[in-house]
């Protein structure tokens, strides 16, 4: 056991650069009245004056009896099945109402309609609500257990480090762990099939089902074969299933870790198992922002480090105006044309336009300098976040069209998005004509396929194995 004294555990999946947050959200408001705000829809739902047909009691509710009627509708069977045929995101070009309208079956827009017929609720209303419910309903499959998982992942970790045995605890924790582990995965590959197999405008809750009703086998398998999911990650994917299985089905093994005596063997079951977790969440979609910020092409790392730039300085302007303007008031600084290399992990060591450091020795506005630049980078992640949700691709085509805007090739593109070269080229001859104006002006030219291109051997060999 002396050489697990020193365990360094590496982990695939880095929880900051992780998309976890839920797309959607809707107030209520006191506006001379209840309003409801969905995006940038604002639906007063008890008219203001006199001449309102509404009874007295109903024009007389307030903001949390509002909110109350909004929350049961959850409990209502024709709402949700409004909700389950809801895409989970709309292009940004496009006014979600449009989007929305065109997209529901006809019988559930006509629920929609009966329903506000029923309700204090206007029809476009309960579809931008119902809208919304679909966004938060996707966030609570794979992304809650992701969450859970992530804790699990700390725990089973911090035990391996404190603890000299491999006693009861640390069997119950990484039972939990591989329980969640293989939870997790079956989610993510669930989405990853439906985006894959299905355009969103065929995404409908029949739809949804059929892919769920699919054994997990099954789905990997789809994926191997369209070859978002290579060969060797597919055996690995299988590998934790069956560990997961025999754990499940087998307690001698459960409590004995199928055999395994010493520290650093869990710790690379644990590495490994991340790192098939981390595969699905990249080809999902969920972890692509730190890829593109280092990979990215010069047009978008240059929209996304100035669009970063200009939110922290609204920031700072709204929370910290005295340390802004001593950021302002230096010379040296051209705060709205920071940048910094973003290959590199940490910005604040990194800038390359916006401040001049020749001769420059005051620690204290340095400090202050790595703290506004700290801020920036945070938020130059979040616009990659926003730019991936608005836009008219799936979140993986859009980091697949950014990085090959750069140039970078095929094989490369597919060990950082941790997918086959193969399925880059196939989605290289779909990008440009699905692309719209949006993903256009971000990276000013998409490139186009030219010349054929034959699979080498090693390609073919890799592919046997799904």
């Amino acid at each position: 056991m002396g050489d697990d004294t020193d365990l360094d555990l590496s982990f695939a999946i880095d929880s900051a650069t992780v998309s976890l947050s839920p797309i959607g959200e809707y107030q209520v408001l006191d506006l001379e009245g209840p309003v409801v705000i969905v995006g940038d829809a604002s639906y007063r739902v008890v008219p203001v004056g006199e001449n309102s047909d509404l009874s007295e009691d109903v024009r007389e509710l307030g903001v949390n009896e509002i909110r109350a009627a909004l929350n049961e509708l959850a409990d209502n069977d024709d709402f949700q099945s409004i909700v389950d045929n809801c895409p989970t995101n709309t292009p940004l070009v496009y006014d979600d109402i449009d989007y929305l309208t065109r997209h529901l079956p006809t019988n559930s827009l006509q629920k929609c309609q009966e329903l506000s017929e029923s309700t204090l609720f206007d029809k476009e209303l309960l579809l931008q609500v119902a809208y919304v419910e679909r966004q938060n309903s996707l966030v609570g499959h794979s992304d809650n257990v992701l969450e859970y998982y992530l804790e699990q992942r700390a725990e089973i970790a911090e035990k391996l480090r404190s603890t000299d045995e491999i006693d009861s605890e640390v069997e119950r924790s990484f039972f939990s762990y591989l329980l969640l582990a293989s939870a997790l995965i079956e989610e993510l590959t669930t989405e990853t099939v439906l985006n894959e197999l299905f355009r969103e405008e065929a995404r409908l809750d029949s739809i949804t089902e059929h892919v769920r009703s699919m054994g997990h086998a099954k789905r990997l398998e789809k994926l191997c074969d369209i070859q978002i999911l290579t060969g060797g990650d597919h055996g690995l994917l299988v590998e934790v299933k069956e560990r997961r299985n025999n754990l499940v089905h087998d307690a001698q093994k459960r409590a004995g870790l199928d055999e395994l005596e010493s520290h650093r063997e869990v710790a690379q079951i644990l590495e490994q198992t991340d790192r098939c977790a981390s595969v699905l969440l990249t080809i999902s979609g969920k972890n692509i922002e730190s890829v593109i910020a280092k990979r990215g092409c010069d047009p978008y790392i240059e929209h996304a480090q100035s669009e970063a730039v200009a939110d922290t300085i609204t920031t700072w302007e709204q929370e910290s105006p005295e340390r802004l303007s001593r950021l302002h008031d230096c010379e040296r600084a051209a705060l709205e044309e920071i940048r910094w290399n973003t290959e590199e992990s940490d910005p604040g060591n990194n800038i390359t336009e916006g401040f001049m450091f020749d001769g420059f020795d005051d620690e204290e506005l340095y400090e202050l300098l790595m703290e506004f630049v700290g801020d920036a980078s945070n938020a130059f992640f979040d616009r990659i976040d926003a730019d991936a949700n608005e836009s008219n691709l799936d979140r993986f085509d859009f980091a697949l069209m950014v990085l090959l805007c750069a140039g970078h090739s095929y094989e490369d593109i597919a060990r950082w998005l941790d997918t086959d070269e193969k399925y880059v080229q196939r989605k290289e001859n779909v990008i440009a004509w699905r692309a719209s104006k949006f993903e256009k002006r971000l990276v000013e030219e998409i490139p186009r396929p030219e010349g054929p291109k034959w699979p080498s051997d090693t390609e073919s060999d890799d592919q046997d194995g799904c």
